[in-house]
């Protein structure tokens, strides 16, 4: 039986699958302090009057809560319709998309920034410890000033500080889409707090995923790569194709993470258990995340070659004089914050069929509902602030030793 053949649900109920492996918080009936007792009964003339007091109907003790507005049923979209869904999700959710995205700016700015602001120090200080147009180490004869260490500390600032910029990213995105796909959505505050707290087990799941993928892909570049070659098209569309077929039953392992509330491992086995229910909606989750993320290394690449020549056709670089050095810096400055947020509206674009589906077939937010909104946790960890700090300060330090 096909997807499209298989029979659907019933709106605002989960399938099968879905019900079956991921639970789904049962709705209880509102509670009351009125006690029922039989007022028409009447009362023994003999009986004391605590008895008789105890008897009469009670007034409740405070008012009584008014039921929860009932939420719109939660659509399952069919397979051909599941990317078209996927984009009017991310349109629905475009003012929180946009705060998000500015907080992973944010947090790509504070830990890769200081180290490309102390890159461009040095070359502007004629102390280059690189190549600018190759980032190969050079020795430069008369360099009076040895910053490699400070350099490569904030390089590692930087390198952490972007991992976890892209694991937020989509557990963000995450949280953010399916609070709104369930008809409950999320401030942009508790949608941090939820993928803070979701961090490690998402670690753990992409790193499983991960090494499975590469095995299977190394497996078939060896088959393949001396038949084809390394860099033909069919080469390429071969890898795509097994990595969408290998990939399928791992498609929603991110949102049974931050959605689902369970570890990795119970993730992935549940994960192959829902995608049963839907392969050929599984394989387009999984194609379409590969797709967009060659697309974002070719943007990424080509917006680089057109500043770099934008720049010497201006005549901006290390020799120009104040005016160009200060462009150049906030150019810098502004291409480190757009990277972050370019990183999140990716992993939005690639996680938002993964939440429709997912949510659909099974619709499990129990993860939701582990967020306490009368709190207001804070945007950014000790962790991370005590790691911007630390650049900013060896940022200092090595401009001041240039």
């Amino acid at each position: 039986m096909t997807d499209e053949e298989r029979p659907e649900p019933a709106a605002g109920e989960p399938s099968e699958a879905g019900a079956a492996f991921f639970p789904v918080a049962p709705l209880l009936p509102p509670a009351s302090d009125v006690t029922d007792v039989d007022a028409a009964a009447p009362l023994d003339a003999a009986a004391p009057r605590e008895l008789a007091a105890a008897l009469e109907p009670m007034a409740p003790t405070r008012p009584l809560e008014p039921p929860p507005p009932a939420r719109p049923p939660i659509p399952l979209v069919a397979t051909r319709g599941l990317l078209p869904a996927a984009f009017d999700l991310i349109l629905r959710s475009n003012e929180d998309m946009r705060r998000a995205s500015f907080y992973i700016g944010a947090v790509t700015l504070g830990t890769v920034g200081p180290l490309a602001l102390g890159l461009w120090a040095v070359v502007v200080s004629g102390q280059a410890i690189f190549d600018p147009s190759t980032f190969e180490p050079t020795s430069l004869e008369g360099s009076t000033t040895d910053v490699s260490g400070l350099i490569g500390l904030l390089g590692v600032i930087a390198v952490l500080g972007f991992l976890v910029a892209a694991i937020e990213s989509r557990t963000l995105a995450t949280a953010v889409l399916g609070g709104q796909m369930a008809g409950r959505p999320i401030t942009l505050r508790h949608a941090v707090a939820r993928a803070r707290a979701r961090f490690w087990p998402a670690i753990g799941a992409s790193f499983i995923v991960g090494v499975v993928l590469a095995v299977c892909q190394g497996i078939v570049d060896a088959i393949v790569s001396p038949v084809l070659g390394a860099a033909t098209e069919a080469a390429v569309i071969t890898s795509t194709v097994v990595t969408a077929t290998v990939g399928a039953p791992f498609a929603y392992v991110l949102c049974g993470i931050v959605l689902g509330d369970v570890s990795a491992l119970e993730s992935i086995r549940r994960s192959f258990m829902v995608a049963r229910a839907r392969w050929g909606a599984a394989a387009i989750i999984v194609t379409f995340e590969t797709l967009s993320v060659l697309l974002i290394l070719f943007g990424l690449s080509a917006g680089a070659d057109v500043l770099l020549r934008g720049f010497d056709v201006l005549g901006i670089g290390p020799d120009s004089g104040p005016a160009g050095l200060a462009i150049a810096t906030v150019v810098l400055i502004a291409g480190v914050f757009a990277l972050g947020t370019l990183l999140y509206t990716v992993s939005a674009l690639t996680v938002a069929p993964q939440v429709v589906m997912f949510v659909g077939l099974t619709h499990a937010t129990v993860g939701l509902d582990r967020i306490d909104r009368t709190e207001r946790p804070r945007f950014f960890s000790i962790p991370m602030r005590i790691g911007v700090a630390l650049a900013v300060l060896l940022l200092i330090i090595v401009v001041l030793s240039l």
